[in-house]
This record gives C-alpha cells, structure tokens and sequence, in this order.
C-alpha cells in the first residue's frame, strides 16, 4: 500500500519535532530506529498527507502517536479523532501510547507492539511469543535486518531459528555460531579477490543465500548483508536442533558450515535463494533474547591465508542448550 507524502511545508517542522522529541519519544527511539523490532524498519516525525506522525512502520502500514497531557482535553481529542479518521481512511493502523506508559512500562509497550505488529487481522503473520512461532506460517526476518553493517548482522543472527522446508514438513534449527565477511578489504572475504561469477550473488540485494564447495565435498551457506554492490555475508557455522527428541543417534548441537549443510541438505542449487520470502529456506526471530555477555568472540576458522585480517575477532559463537538430541520435523 502506497501512503500519501507529508506535504513538502512539512519538512521544517519535522525536522524541528525530531531535533525537539519528547523524553517518551527518544525513549521509544531508541528501540525503534535500526530494524530492532522483527528487523522492521520505522520512521520518526514521518509526514502523511497534512499530518505528521510520531513513528510509522511502511512495511506494516503503522502508525504510533506518543500521547502526553494535552491530548487529555476535549478539543484535542476532537482533533485527534478528526486525524484518526483520515489515516485509517488511507488504511492504516494507529496505535497510542501515553508518556508514561512508554516511561513506566517500556517492556510491557513493546510487548503490546509487537503482538499488534503480528496479530491484527490484517496481517498474515502470527503473534510471535517467547515461546515462539510455534504455526506453520512464515515469518522471515525483513530484508532491512540484513542491510545493516554486516558484524551487527552476524551477531543478531545467534538465537535466531533457521527454518527449511522440506517434503514432509519444517526443520526447524537455532543458530548458534557465526562468521562475518565484510567487504572486498577483507582478505578472508571471497569478495577480495574481485567480482566472480562465484561471488556475484554478493554484489547483489542483501538477504539472499550464498552457498559454495569448499574442498571439493563440504558446501557453506551464508546469507548476504548490507547494501548492494557492497560484498559482504554472514556464514552460518552452527546450529541446534529444536523440538523433541526423534533420533538418538543424531547431535543435537551441529558444528561446522559442512555439518550444517549436510544436516539441512542444502547444496549449490540453493545459492541465490531469497531468504526473505518465506519459502524453502528462511529465518525468523522466536523472540530469545541474547545478552552480549553470552557471545563469545574469536578468530575465523580456516583464513590464514588472509594475514592480520585472520586475527579479527569476527567469529560470533553461543552456547548449545543441554536437552538431548533431536531432528524435529514438523508435519504439515
């Protein structure tokens, strides 16, 4: 759905509303601004039409207002309603937070935020909970979580679960270890080499599989990062198993790019896929938090060649759960 643009005379004032947010505003900012909600990207002071709103979602057609004191009094609802009604005339979702709920309660706000992201009727995604996404419905990770710079990438992806699609169901995995490739500097990046056919998919939209042979047997995925024509990738070094036990004789925790490829039968016909479709293989957030104290960081495997650049601390690694061993397939 395409929203009709503030009016250009908005700008100033916008500007002036960002330079001059309230505490309640900078607080719900700070949560907001880089793709931190399911990588959903939000705009501040955005103008729509004749009006300018707090914070708006694009991909989701949401807007938040922060509400303080003056909103209490009549004639400041009447306006209120008045603007209510052209946004939702333009089909959009409005949501409204005092200032102290936002003060007082910010975990409890964001809680409602994202159950409203994924729960209105409008949307095909379900509520996602700490429990989980728990429904056969897609739900990947946004393009915009992927164009950010490529070392936050890698370390928002631990906790999150890798999701194939397979015959009889999902697989449903949670990445635990990680590597960061960023850019043709980077000489442990394929991408210092130049522009290959091999690494052409690097050079290209942000959210797409990387996935090549090393050693003539063992295949790696990566997923693409930060903006195109700017070569950099995320590789995925290791995984657990989710859900309950199926095969004993299967690890629970998966170690090395090989292991996990193996494990998820992904080969070189799965280059190039976009991830953020939703379809064969994708990634969603369940909704773990990561504390940074729980990531451990080290030097990349295998990337002597790359010199200092090997000595870069750039490997993002948790540690498994102790549950037993598990390939949970989930039936469709």
């Amino acid at each position: 759905m395409t929203t009709k643009k503030g009016k250009p005379g908005l700008l100033p004032i916008r500007r002036q509303l960002r330079s001059n947010q309230t505490p309640a505003e900078q607080l719900l900012w700070s949560k907001l601004r880089g793709h931190q909600i399911h990588g959903l990207k939000f705009r501040r002071q955005h103008g729509i039409g004749s009006y300018i709103v707090d914070f708006f979602c694009p991909e989701r057609s949401l807007v938040i207002e922060v509400d303080g004191d003056l909103h209490a009094n009549q004639t400041q609802q009447s306006k209120d309603l008045q603007r209510e009604s052209y946004l939702t005339s333009l089909g959009l979702q409005i949501l409204r937070y005092t200032n102290h709920e936002i003060i007082k309660n910010l975990d409890g706000v964001l809680e409602d935020l994202t159950g409203r992201l994924f729960r209105d009727s409008t949307s095909p995604f379900p509520l996602l909970t700490k429990e989980g996404n728990h429904s056969n419905h897609p739900n990947p990770l946004s393009r915009g979580f992927f164009e950010r710079p490529t070392l936050k990438v890698a370390k928002e992806l631990l906790g999150k679960v890798l999701i194939k699609q397979v015959p009889i169901g999902l697989i449903r995995t949670k990445i635990l270890d990680t590597e960061a490739y960023v850019g043709p500097k980077d000489k442990a990046c394929h991408a210092s080499k130049g522009r290959t056919k091999r690494t052409e998919i690097m050079f290209g939209p942000a959210g797409f599989t990387y996935v090549y042979l090393i050693y003539g047997m063992y295949h790696c995925l990566n997923i693409v990062t930060e903006q195109e024509e700017y070569p950099a990738a995320v590789l995925i070094r290791g995984l657990e198993i989710l859900g309950e036990d199926h095969s004993p004789d299967l690890p629970r925790r998966i170690d090395g790019p090989g292991r996990v490829c193996r494990f998820l039968e992904i080969d070189r016909t799965h280059n190039g896929l976009d991830a953020t479709l939703g379809t064969t293989l994708w990634i969603e957030d369940h909704g773990l938090a990561v504390s940074p104290k729980q990531i451990q960081t080290l030097p990349r495997i295998g990337v002597d060649y790359a010199g200092e650049w090997a000595k870069k601390l750039w490997r993002f690694c948790l540690p498994a759960s102790t549950p037993p061993n598990t390939r949970r397939i989930i039936p469709k």
